[in-house]
């Protein structure tokens, strides 16, 4: 997996890509949930159905934290393969 190739001397551009890439994925673990969570807490006090929206937005925030790691990491490695094409 290129995430753990060893690195390689003037390659800081790809290094700095990877760190971008392995901050921005737990970022996004905590994030959706999160807004999930507080949307469903906001949703449940007006309607007054205690855990029920509280649990349907951590459920849509796991979702859709899965769904963007998903696509980050496969746009990612579509431009690794691209970048280790034109070398």
């Amino acid at each position: 997996m290129w995430l753990l190739e060893p690195e390689k001397k003037g390659d800081k551009s790809k290094n700095a890509r990877q760190l971008a890439l392995l901050t921005a994925i737990p970022a996004i673990l905590i994030v959706s949930p999160l807004v999930g969570f507080f949307i469903g807490q906001w949703v449940d006090k007006r309607l007054g159905t205690a855990p029920l929206f509280v649990i349907v937005g951590l459920i849509f925030g796991f979702v859709s934290a899965a769904k963007e790691i998903r696509l980050l990491l496969k746009r990612s490695t579509e431009e690794n393969n691209k970048n280790e094409k034109n070398k």
